[in-house]
């Protein structure tokens, strides 16, 4: 039977070993889940280790959990992957969350680019905290599920050209279809042999524009390919993360 897992920002258990959960775990136990008092759930906080707890009290529709046992989880990670990723439409930016989340992604900058069609707030200029607030709940869920011990961090969005230059910290790589000499997975065997930390782009529905992987280029952001085939934004997302674990892990 799967015992379903829950992150909470610190997780502090009193001396009997009780800790009363969220408004929202809470109500997700009892009234999604449906369980009852001697139920078991499993809380994290990214540090490194999940807790077996035990429902042992519903109040005032609040659950106490009673510590059971802690659980390190292996943390050693010796790949860092950001995806910088352009602003695409909702629903398949949300799928590309996810699965990278799943996948093991570091962190995620999301960016508008020439051919984004990503509507900005028209009051504030920008995606809208209720967007925010929902992708940060789907890269927090996506952790939950899939055992990963930490939950990567998620950016606010910025433009194009401060992507580039946030992205300068570390070595780079920018997906584009049209580069016909250099393959993503040449790139990486270049690099095996260390611990890497790998910046990857990820462009538009409609692609990065000439001019955009020129500047890109000019501050030493590799070009290159997934294949010959074109790929949706998502899709390019999930098979490059897969491709730099495959050969740097």
């Amino acid at each position: 039977m799967q015992i379903n897992r829950f992150y909470l920002d610190k997780i502090i258990f009193d001396q009997d070993g009780i800790l009363k959960l969220t408004d929202s775990i809470s109500r997700q136990l009892i009234h999604v889940l449906r369980c009852k008092v001697n139920d078991q759930a499993v809380i994290f906080d990214g540090s490194g280790f999940d807790y077996k707890v035990k429902i042992v009290n519903i109040t005032n529709k609040i659950c106490s959990v009673k510590f059971l046992e802690k659980i390190s989880l292996n943390t050693d990670n010796k790949v860092k992957i950001t995806i910088f990723i352009s602003l695409i439409k909702q629903n398949r930016f949300e799928v590309a969350l996810q699965k990278c989340t799943e996948l093991g992604v570091f962190a995620f900058v999301p960016f508008y680019s020439s051919r984004s069609i990503f509507q900005l707030d028209k009051t504030s200029s920008s995606v809208g905290d209720n967007k925010i607030s929902r992708w940060k709940s789907i890269i927090q869920e996506a952790s939950e599920q899939c055992g990963r011990p930490d939950i990567p961090r998620f950016f606010d969005p910025v433009s194009y050209e401060i992507a580039c230059k946030k992205s300068q910290d570390c070595f780079s790589i920018i997906l584009w279809e049209n580069e016909e000499k250099i393959k993503l997975k040449s790139v990486l065997q270049n690099l095996k042999g260390s611990d890497h930390s790998i910046n990857i782009f990820v462009g538009p529905e409609g692609g990065f524009s000439s001019d955009e992987i020129k500047l890109a280029n000019s501050i030493g952001i590799k070009s290159a390919s997934l294949g010959d085939l074109i790929l949706r934004s998502e899709t390019a997302a999930i098979s490059a993360i897969s491709n730099v674990f495959y050969e740097l892990s």
